[in-house]
């Protein structure tokens, strides 16, 4: 009875220091996280970018793109170049079936720009409607190294 009682004993202290191991896991990989952000001029912090969308137009079947490893950050630029509200939504790869991390809109004629982070080693869509079906405009993607 006394071997049965150690056993147990730690076996428990086994399990009661599971679940703590793997919060830590979970907490040091963040999915990825947008957010609108302001026109305003950036700060002067040195960093390292790559336009992974260049000038693209929309389309109905939306835009992509791969964030490269160490660029952990995304800037998402979308002119809307119709008289019409663009819906937007920005979603990225989660095993194999599309996470929406951000929905929005862009003003008739409106720009808007998205800061994605998180984004580092993952696959991001961005699609549109607007009310008729139709969308007309451009986008931009910079992947970085730095927010700014």
């Amino acid at each position: 009875m006394k071997r049965f009682k150690r056993s147990f004993f730690v076996f428990a202290v086994v399990v009661a220091f599971m679940p703590l191991s793997s919060v830590s896991t979970l907490a040091d990989s963040s999915p990825p996280s947008a957010a609108v952000i302001d026109s305003s001029p950036p700060e002067s912090i040195p960093f390292t970018d790559i336009l992974t969308i260049d000038n693209a137009n929309l389309n109905n079947g939306g835009n992509s793109w791969s964030q490269p490893s160490a660029y952990d950050y995304a800037r998402v630029y979308i002119s809307n170049s119709r008289s019409q509200t663009l819906n937007v939504y920005l979603s990225y790869n989660l095993n194999g079936s599309k996470q929406n991390i951000y929905t929005g809109t862009v003003s008739a004629n409106g720009t808007l720009t998205i800061n994605v982070t998180h984004a580092s080693g993952h696959g991001f869509y961005v699609d549109y409607n607007t009310a008729d079906g139709t969308v007309s405009g451009k986008i931009n993607v910079k992947a970085s190294d730095a927010l700014h």
